[in-house]
């Protein structure tokens, strides 16, 4: 392929990674993270961390995981091997972390791993103890559309000067390299203590050759309803689209808060009967929707990756996105999409869904680069990094 993808070729195995973590004392990891996996709003940083620490429990390791309180949810589940606590609400999660984890609540604690989102749980104030950050990308220049005013200062601040003096010492696990360089830029953080650890993808995301395309041109596109998705742009871009495909068929999936302003301007542009809003589909109807559509689009404004680009590539599907840090990594342009700046996105969806040998073409590329990102190197690369930090410290 033309992009190397070194930093997955230097990857240890992951069991390789698990006795090293065993050797330094670490046998039982906490992770502390904003939402869980069950949580109506969760999304793919959730996913990311349920497909890691399952990895880790399959190892062999303990593994809890300290989220906020679910609605109408148990304060306590355990999946797939992984015990899950969630208490307190969105902002008192990031005390009651610290306190459960310094009290023993969620077991020995040998480790801690801090999910950002956007907002980090500050884990090197509050204890000594190995740890590691996991940064899906930096939120420089979209807090206003993700926070109230005042708790949007706030995180912007955090961002861009608070996480450089707090983790200075913390090694930080992101996405992609363009995102690592970004996380440089906007936060200040030494490139020595980054570490590069892509998303994997599930095996059961693939090619099903008893599945057929749709017969019309079929675009899907999914994820959160938040502005850094920019599926709010959808509609527009695929009526400019269907301007020259004019048998263009669309399917959004996910849901979210943005959802209902979508859904009136589809309904405004009388789109409801090319465009569907699906709302939240499991992991079988997305493989299916994959496999049928021709292209998939990705309108993001900021992204670590993007994980639905290497789902639909997994299943023969190339995908044309912004040119944006972290889309730059996930698709390889010219070989396994397409790469396009926003004002361009339109016109490059119709030229690649108007001809068929580039599509077949972009798609062999995106299946066979899917198949290297596998979630055992995820988790190994973020384990190492903790080890690592247990390794200066002397464990």
């Amino acid at each position: 392929m033309g992009a190397p993808d070194t930093y997955v070729d230097a990857a240890r195995p992951l069991p390789e990674v698990v006795e090293r973590a065993r050797r330094l004392g670490i046998r039982h990891v906490v992770a502390v993270t904003w939402r869980d996996l069950d949580a109506p709003d969760a999304g793919g940083s959730e996913v990311h961390l349920a497909e890691v620490t399952r990895r880790w429990a399959d190892a062999g390791l303990d593994v809890s995981v300290r989220a906020a309180a679910v609605p109408d949810g148990p304060r306590s589940v355990t999946r797939n091997g992984v015990e899950v606590h969630r208490r307190g609400g969105r902002v008192g999660v990031f005390p009651g972390a610290a306190l459960d984890t310094l009290r023993g609540r969620l077991g020995p604690a040998d480790g801690v791993v801090d999910v950002f989102h956007g907002m980090p749980f500050l884990v090197p104030l509050w204890t000594r103890r190995p740890r590691v950050a996991v940064a899906h990308h930096c939120h420089i220049g979209t807090w206003r559309d993700l926070a109230p005013p005042g708790l949007a200062q706030i995180g912007h601040l955090t961002e861009r000067f608070g996480v450089r003096a707090v983790y200075r010492r913390t090694p930080i696990v992101t996405l992609s390299p363009s995102s690592a360089a970004e996380i440089t830029e906007h936060m200040g953080v030494a490139t020595d203590r980054l570490r590069i650890g892509p998303v994997g993808v599930d095996d059961n995301y693939d090619v099903d050759p008893g599945v057929p395309r749709s017969e019309r041109p079929l675009v899907v596109a999914g994820g959160r309803f938040m502005p850094p998705k920019g599926l709010d742009l959808l509609p527009g871009l695929l009526a400019a689209v269907r301007e020259r495909v004019p048998d263009l068929e669309a399917v959004v999936f996910g849901d979210g808060p943005g959802r209902a302003a979508v859904a009136a301007e589809v309904a405004e542009r009388g789109a409801g009967g090319w465009l569907r809003l699906a709302g939240f589909v499991d992991r079988d109807e997305q493989i299916d929707l994959y496999r049928r559509a021709w292209l998939l689009a990705a309108p993001s404004r900021r992204e670590g990756w993007n994980m639905t680009i290497t789902e639909a590539a997994a299943c023969g599907t190339p995908a044309v996105v912004t040119r944006i840090p972290g889309h730059v990594d996930a698709v390889v342009d010219g070989e396994t999409g397409r790469l396009a700046d926003i004002g361009a996105l339109a016109p490059t969806i119709a030229e690649v869904l108007s001809d068929e040998g580039q599509r077949r073409r972009l798609a062999a590329g995106a299946v066979a680069r899917a198949r290297r990102f596998r979630w055992e190197h995820t988790a190994a690369v973020i384990l190492d990094a903790l080890c690592d930090d247990a390794e200066r410290r002397g464990r």
